[in-house]
């Protein structure tokens, strides 16, 4: 472990060069002292009570964090690489690659939240890093149901590695699935878009198809409800483009014949309450709703059809 050389090549060092007490330098020999022990608990301790007392200090960062690598508190090894990388600029490639065993240890100890929280760290603080092969194993270990966070840390690291198109197209899909999980159904939109546009994943279309449009849906109908009918108008559109006729396309047709009605284009929302009621039975739902949409023009005085 390259970081782990380091820090005890810092501690013979220090070790050598400090031969009487001294605050900081107490702490850090005995620190040093511990390590070399084979103690990473004590080691990190007296290393953290150092940096309380002589903070920024990139040396004892890097060995309070190769402490906390080694005696397997990946929460804190996440905390003092960070630290590192952000206290002394030049040492930011030794504190992303500590950020990254540090995910490797979270991974292999089935750790989802501390590989979440290592990754967001390297995200913030190297976001053209690739992980390559990693990535992938990272993926893999969030299992069917993983955590949005977690999920999110992850998924966009294993999208740059993809080994393929068909390889990135299901992360893709995977990410914009998170994203509606995580409530963010705006962002989640363009991705599930683009797969459809790509047409790469036969395997998740049909699906990047359906909850593309359900999320359309639901936005027109927020920004319809919040009084916006030219953003709900967009959103409805959207959904048509992606669904057509099927039945979260007529239910955008019902959406975008309110925001006719409420823009006072009568004859623009007879339409499309109409084309929700196209080719469907009287008793379906959405043709109901469209019926009674209509009817409400009707009682209105403004358009007998």
């Amino acid at each position: 472990m390259r970081i782990a050389v380091r820090a005890a090549a810092g501690v013979a060092l220090v070790v050598a060069a400090l031969g009487c007490p001294g605050g900081v330098a107490d702490h850090e020999v005995l620190g040093d002292r511990a390590y070399v022990d084979g103690a990473y608990g004590d080691a990190l301790a007296e290393y953290r009570l150092a940096l309380r007392q002589h903070a920024p200090n990139g040396r004892l960062r890097a060995k309070a964090a190769a402490a906390a690598l080694r005696v397997g508190d990946l929460r804190a090894a996440t905390e003092e690489y960070a630290a590192l990388a952000r206290e002394a600029a030049e040492r930011l490639p030794e504190a992303a690659d500590g950020l990254e065993r540090v995910a490797r240890a979270a991974l292999a100890d089935n750790d989802r939240r501390a590989v979440a929280l290592a990754l967001e760290s390297l995200q913030q603080l190297a976001p053209t890093r690739a992980l390559g092969a990693f990535a992938g194993e990272l993926a893999a270990a969030l299992g069917e149901s993983p955590q949005p966070s977690e999920a999110l840390a992850v998924l966009p690291y294993a999208a740059a590695a993809a080994p393929d198109a068909r390889a990135l197209d299901s992360l893709m899909y995977g990410y914009a699935v998170v994203l509606v999980r995580a409530g963010r159904c705006e962002a989640a939109l363009p991705v599930f878009e683009a797969l459809l546009r790509r047409g790469r994943a036969p395997a998740v279309l049909s699906e990047a198809q359906r909850r593309a449009a359900a999320c359309a849906l639901g936005l027109g109908r927020r920004a319809l409800d919040a009084s916006a009918p030219a953003r709900a108008e967009t959103w409805f559109l959207r959904v048509v483009g992606v669904a057509g006729d099927t039945r979260v396309g007529r239910a955008a047709y019902v959406g975008l014949g309110d925001v006719m009605f409420a823009r006072g284009d009568f004859g623009g929302a007879v339409e499309a309450y109409q084309r929700a009621m196209t080719g469907v039975p009287l008793g379906d739902s959405i043709a109901v709703l469209a019926r009674e949409r209509l009817n409400r023009i009707g009682d209105a005085g403004t358009v007998i059809r």
